[in-house]
């Protein structure tokens, strides 16, 4: 599996360049129809009012994008959420006002922090990290914007989902839902290490 930077990001890709073909028909159309069809002495208005094999052509064109969208969009998140893959590394995440809990089930790894003090939790590159997220008051929200990634956590439900992540080092995450006065700095890092730093952090931590 990619990591999931790649995986969303050639689902953007694919948004962008159907998103560029599509203003380009538009302005082809568009340009031609000012030239050819421009109002000139001694021409008078087209009665045509429906043209039954464009608009179905154009029609059938549209629900075609829009299924191609739909399906590698839900294609791409299903691959991220509630797969629970052999081998993941778990990892419990509560959201609070201000900050973030994350536990690491079985490891006696808990790393705590709010907006006076950003926790930073390591994962290691290369490897499914299965994540449980939920929130002990309001909605908050997951987001890693170098991954592309985010998830809503929810009062009384948890989201299970999996990431990936690739080259080493730090990523940074916050909170993108509005949830009080101190939103904005309700932040967390993530360090990406190798699987042997990973295993040196997990045993400074305990």
């Amino acid at each position: 599996m990619a990591d999931t930077r790649s995986d969303f990001s050639e689902v953007w890709s694919l948004y962008l360049w159907i998103g560029v073909g599509v203003a380009v028909l538009v302005f082809i159309a568009v340009g031609f129809a000012l030239v050819r069809y421009r109002a000139r002495p001694g021409r008078a208005p087209s009665r045509l009012a429906e043209h039954n094999a464009i608009e179905v052509g154009v029609a059938t064109l549209i629900l075609a994008i829009v299924a191609l969208l739909v399906f590698r969009t839900f294609h791409t998140e299903a691959k991220e959420d509630d797969s629970a893959r052999a081998g993941a590394v778990k990892i419990d995440v509560d959201a609070f006002q201000w900050g973030w809990k994350f536990t690491y089930p079985g490891q006696g790894v808990k790393v705590v922090g709010d907006s006076n003090h950003e926790p930073n939790f390591a994962v290691p590159a290369g490897r499914p990290i299965s994540f449980a997220l939920t929130s002990s008051d309001v909605i908050h929200a997951f987001w890693i914007p170098g991954q592309r990634f985010k998830k809503d956590a929810i009062p009384g439900r948890v989201n299970h989902f999996d990431m990936e992540f690739g080259a080493h080092g730090r990523e940074q995450g916050l909170c993108s839902e509005f949830c009080g006065l101190r939103h904005s700095t309700m932040r967390f890092g993530v360090w990406v290490l190798s699987n042997e730093s990973y295993e040196r952090w997990l045993a400074a931590h305990k």
